[in-house]
């Protein structure tokens, strides 16, 4: 039996999903498409819904931007302090963060960053705080830990060796190394985390 209250939790779960459905969708056009080329009218044509609801949850298409960037902090952010406070060896927990990088950074996200960069540089303000985050917090407390436990050699200047982790990844990632070579961008964190953990010359 349908209730008062049991309905209005139906239409808060309804407003709920909608409203994603449009995020999802402008971030997949955003992403093939580019930002200033997507409108608000192809969003509500290709919901089948009007234009007057896509207004009702967002009132530009910046204000979806603002959205996806939001939910794009908040999962890297979870991700990180739960990496932070996971339980394993200083290894483990550096090769997860191979894993989360891909994930958080993936071919759409960075055409999507790409393109508006230059176009809508307050919103490049807010994703260049989730790499502040990492750069200074993360993987530097990680490896202090490592070098505490005896895991890590003594020697290494952390926060040089996070920065210059994260620059090579950023670089490939915005270069064209990918059309050239035949490695997913899957692969690129892995692979420089085993260069920069193992280095290149065979030990006897």
């Amino acid at each position: 039996m349908e209730t008062k209250y049991t309905k209005l939790v139906s239409m808060v779960t309804d407003g709920n999903e909608i409203k994603q459905e449009i995020a999802d969708l402008a971030y997949k056009k955003f992403s093939q498409h580019g930002f200033k080329k997507v409108t608000m009218d192809e969003i509500a044509s290709e919901l089948s819904i009007s234009k007057k609801t896509v207004y009702k949850y967002f009132d530009s298409k910046e204000a979806i931007l603002e959205e996806l960037v939001a939910q794009r902090i908040k999962r890297g952010t979870e991700a990180f302090k739960a990496l932070l406070s996971a339980n394993g060896s200083t290894e483990e927990r550096i090769k997860q963060i191979a894993e989360i990088f891909p994930r958080l950074v993936d071919p759409d996200w960075q055409r999507l960053v790409a393109d508006v960069a230059h176009s809508v540089p307050s919103v490049s303000k807010k994703i260049q705080s989730i790499l502040k985050y990492f750069i200074t917090e993360v993987v530097p407390k990680i490896l202090k830990e490592g070098q505490r436990e005896g895991s890590v050699r003594k020697d290494l200047n952390v926060d040089l060796m996070t920065i210059a982790y994260l620059g090579a990844a950023k670089e490939l990632f915005n270069s064209d190394f990918l059309q050239k070579h035949p490695v997913t961008d899957e692969i690129i964190p892995k692979q420089l985390l085993k260069i920069f953990m193992e280095g290149v010359l065979l030990r006897k």
